[in-house]
This record gives structure tokens, C-alpha cells and sequence, in this order.
């Protein structure tokens, strides 16, 4: 799962990906909440079972 947010925040100019909070699954939507963190603000990418990222929340500080 790391590897599709990975890869959709360094298509979206992104770099150093750090994973620091668990992941949580939404069962009524059927899609991960995946906080990360890039260049010192925090994101949260929604993404569905099979690894598309849907929306991308952020940046916080």
C-alpha cells in the first residue's frame, strides 16, 4: 500500500514519504485513510482496495 501513495505523491512533486501513523480502514467506504508526512507537513491520502488514490488531503503543519 506504501508504494501507490509513494508513487502518487512523486508524480505530484513530493519527496521523503515517511509512514509515521497507522493506517485505518473505513469499512462503510471501503477505503484506507493513510496519514503521511512530506517535507514537514502532514497529508492523508484516501485510497481504495485496489491501490488507486482518490483524494489527498493536506498539507497541514
Amino acid at each position: 500500500m506504501t508504494r501507490f501513495v509513494e508513487k502518487y505523491a512523486n508524480q505530484n512533486g513530493l519527496s521523503k514519504i515517511i509512514f509515521d501513523e497507522n493506517f485505518e480502514y473505513v469499512t462503510d467506504l471501503h477505503q484506507w485513510k493513510i496519514p503521511y508526512q512530506s517535507d514537514g507537513h502532514r497529508y492523508i491520502a484516501k485510497m481504495t482496495c485496489l491501490g488507486v488514490v482518490i483524494d489527498n488531503v493536506g498539507p497541514y503543519n
